[in-house]
């Protein structure tokens, strides 16, 4: 799908999106966020823009390049399957988590995937962090 997916217009909502998360989870300029599932990046790179700082992950590749172009400062990407978050370098370094759009929740078929994705996210948190998950 590539590039195409930002075409869509559901893709159309990111701004509003992102102020209602900063809003939400109680985001502040420098803080850290996790972005699992990012695709190519259309709400990392607008956290970034607001002066966060997001580690994008996705199990695409296309889409990891696609997000690593014109990547505001701020905004990281590494190709990781969100199901080994809990042996990634990760753990406890977030003050909060999204997974959105099904970025990676909901779309797991093996018993147990979506626990493991979550488990995954939760250990990544800082103590206190926050998550934000749509499937």
């Amino acid at each position: 799908m590539g590039r195409a997916y930002l075409r869509y217009s559901f893709a159309q909502g990111t701004v509003q999106e992102i102020d209602f998360l900063i809003d939400a989870l109680c985001l502040t300029q420098g803080q850290r966020v996790l972005d699992v599932g990012c695709g190519p990046g259309r709400h990392s790179h607008e956290l970034a823009r607001r002066g966060i700082l997001v580690h994008g992950i996705d199990i695409s590749q296309e889409f990891i390049e696609i997000a690593q172009q014109d990547a505001p400062v701020g905004a990281t990407f590494e190709r990781l399957d969100a199901r080994d978050l809990l042996e990634s370098t990760h753990l406890g370094d977030f003050d909060a988590v999204i997974c959105l759009c099904q970025g990676a929740f909901g779309l797991m078929t093996a018993n147990g995937d979506d626990e493991l994705v979550v488990a995954g996210m939760a250990h990544s948190l800082k103590i206190n962090g926050r998550a934000a998950i749509s499937a």
